[in-house]
Formats: structure tokens, C-alpha cells, sequence
């Protein structure tokens, strides 16, 4: 599309107050022939026993993103350059 012809978008790079956010320790990533499926849980721990030591840890889906295998491939090329 020719330049004159576009539509001017404006981003805004901050959390709105409604957004939602969290931390993650586990991630997982499935692939298909046309897209990515990525997934991000949280791990709760139980309650400790009386020595001290949490035997039990529930993890629990918190998001879902799924994206072009185009779009996974930025995402890699990203973190491989940040890491």
C-alpha cells in the first residue's frame, strides 16, 4: 500500500490499569505446520510439611499465545540476540 494511501497508527508502549500481569517459571512450546502455540504456567507451592520441605507444587495454566510460525521465528531470533 502506497504511503499516502496508509493508516496512521499510533502505538502506546504502557500497561493500561486494567491489564493484567504475572510471573511465570514454566513455559511451554508446541509447534504445528502454521503456527505456535506457547503457553506460560505458574507454580504454587503447598503448604510445607513439619520439616520444613514442600513436597507438593501445583503449576497452573495462566496464558496462551498463539502466533504465525513466522511471528515464533522473530520471537527466537529475539531472544538468541538478548540472551
Amino acid at each position: 500500500m502506497p504511503e499516502e494511501e496508509g493508516i496512521e497508527a499510533q502505538r502506546v508502549f504502557e500497561q493500561p490499569a486494567d491489564a493484567v500481569s504475572f510471573y511465570c517459571d514454566f513455559a511451554q512450546i508446541i509447534g504445528s505446520e502454521n503456527e505456535v502455540l506457547m503457553q506460560f504456567y505458574e507454580t504454587i507451592p503447598g503448604t510445607p510439611e513439619p520439616d520444613g520441605h514442600v513436597r507438593i507444587a501445583n503449576t497452573r495454566l495462566r496464558a496462551t499465545v498463539m502466533v504465525s510460525r513466522a511471528q515464533a521465528g522473530k520471537i527466537g531470533q529475539l531472544l538468541l540476540e538478548r540472551a
